[in-house]
């Protein structure tokens, strides 16, 4: 009985999430361009500002496709900065670990089309020396929830990067007041948006939302 209740648990959330995937991808389709183009620039220049991310020296970010936030000019900025960056590089089904990303030319195709640093170039960076991660998602929460796109790979992948600062960036569209986790989803310390940054860290719950 009890493994029946659970499996049908978790079928319930799993469809919660796929049908809350499609609306908010949807959602995201919706920006016109020059609406994207404005919105991506202001969210880069916000970022920059970010102490928690000044303070970092080695950063994680990911290689993002056309309808994401575009953060390669974000990574060259943090290069020029003296940081240090760190791309995801699928491993295996629901796995992945962090290569050292120093320019666009290191760059090779890698798992589901997405941009990777090519293996023979770059260092493997240990989950534990990264400072703050970058995380993706369609749709995030004023409470840190994230839904991501359904691979688990940062789900996983999180837990081992102890002690990281967790931000997300995102249009402010996909800031939604409820989102359906399990209790092995990752959670993000902080979103931050064209208008917005939310910390959701329990520590910064007083101070919630800093309208800009």
């Amino acid at each position: 009985g009890a493994d029946v209740i659970l499996s049908d648990t978790t079928d319930t959330l799993a469809e919660g999430k796929h049908a809350l995937r499609r609306k908010m991808i949807a959602r995201r389709r919706g920006l016109s361009r020059q609406e994207r183009s404005e919105a991506d620039a202001v969210i880069r220049m916000r970022a920059m500002r970010l102490s928690a991310l000044q303070g970092s020296r080695i950063v994680m970010l990911y290689a993002s496709t056309a309808e994401e936030i575009d953060l390669f000019p974000l990574m060259e900025a943090l290069l020029a900065n003296g940081h240090r960056i760190a791309l995801p590089e699928i491993t295996g089904k629901g796995v992945m670990e962090a290569r050292a990303f120093s320019s666009m030319d290191g760059l090779i195709e890698g798992a589901f089309g997405i941009l990777t640093p090519a293996p023979e170039c770059s260092a493997q960076i240990q989950p534990g020396e990264i400072d703050l991660v970058i995380v993706p998602g369609t749709a995030f929460s004023p409470d840190g929830r994230r839904l991501g796109l359904g691979g688990g790979y940062y789900d996983r992948y999180l837990p081992r990067a102890k002690g990281a600062f967790r931000l997300a960036l995102a249009y402010d569209i996909q800031v939604i007041s409820e989102i359906p986790t399990g209790a092995h989803d990752a959670r993000v310390d902080c979103i931050l948006t064209e208008r917005r940054t939310i910390c959701c860290r329990d520590t910064m719950m007083n101070n919630l939302e800093e309208e800009v």
